[in-house]
């Protein structure tokens, strides 16, 4: 998913919780406060969470207010929406709390195997430096992806062109986690055979190797900020996977059009295998590849 990058993190235990159960927990979160606490997060974020995600919301703030030795919702909506260094930090913590950070190797092969095969061939001639670009990158596994697919596949066809991979992610943890390069043997669950050499195995978990992670730089990036996104260099490869999609449609297109603002003429922007840009932006054309779809953004797009 990445992360997000950001989708909800409604995910199990909670999923399983009963509605009536949660409701009993104290203390009680009113409709009122969910909604306030709904919209500063949508201003936060770009996420929208449904009314029939109420109770999950609750279940992930109860943590925090327990850390914060906060006593109702009342008082939590009040604290992170302060001026001060401590409600900014909490703020981050609270997005933390409920964006996905889980993702894997190779989710979705033929995306990596349409980057390294003919996408970066492509560029090759035209470029001596392409840069890509995983938005919403979670803990770290699609951007180690593209860099394994560069350094296998495209580098020792093409030694002269140097290659720098970006991962952003809303999520600080997520962040720190793919900064680490270590992960559990799930992640790995997708991964060809001929890429395993790119991980070692340590006390149960797989660590990148240096050559892949020295080709990828993380930072924390909020899509929906608009003056923060004209801060990332152009880049010729764009992957927005699975992330999108949980934004708000009026935050999505806004989103859309900043990403389309840096993608260089003549690079790809690559969306989720159930996802669309056709509805959301001109500046793009739809590509066909024999094992994937991809959107080129022409030389002379407006």
């Amino acid at each position: 998913m990445s992360s997000l990058a950001a989708v909800l993190r409604f995910t199990p235990p909670e999923a399983f919780l009963p509605f009536a159960e949660a409701e009993r927990q104290k203390p009680p979160l009113s409709m009122q406060t969910f909604q306030r606490l709904r919209e500063f997060i949508y201003q936060l974020s770009g996420l929208f969470i449904a009314d029939t995600q109420r109770y999950f919301l609750k279940v992930r703030l109860l943590r925090r207010m327990e850390e914060l030795r906060i006593a109702t919702f009342e008082e939590y909506f009040a604290f992170i929406t302060d001026a001060t260094p401590q409600a900014a930090q909490e703020r981050r913590a609270l997005l933390d709390s409920i964006v996905v950070v889980e993702t894997q190797f190779f989710r979705t092969p033929e995306h990596f195997f349409v980057l390294g095969r003919q996408i970066l061939p492509e560029l090759a001639p035209k470029r001596e430096r392409i840069r890509l670009w995983s938005a919403g990158c979670a803990t770290g596994e699609e951007a180690y992806t593209m860099a394994m697919v560069v350094h296998r596949d495209f580098l020792p066809l093409y030694p002269q062109v140097s290659v720098e991979i970006l991962g952003t992610d809303l999520s600080s943890e997520a962040i720190a986690r793919a900064q680490r390069g270590r992960y559990l043997p799930p992640s790995l669950r997708g991964m060809p055979e001929e890429y395993r050499e790119y991980v070692r195995e340590s006390f149960g978990e797989y660590e990148v190797i240096p050559e892949i992670r020295s080709l990828v730089r993380f930072e924390l990036l909020n899509l929906v900020d608009e003056q923060a996104l004209c801060g990332v260099e152009p880049v010729d490869v764009l992957f927005c996977r699975n992330v999108l999609l949980y934004l708000a449609p009026e935050v999505r297109r806004r989103v859309v059009e900043a990403l389309v603002d840096r993608l260089l003429p003549g690079g790809y922007f690559i969306v989720g295998a159930t996802e669309t840009l056709s509805q959301m932006t001109e500046r793009l054309r739809l590509v066909h590849f024999p094992q994937a779809l991809a959107y080129w953004k022409p030389a002379k797009a407006s």
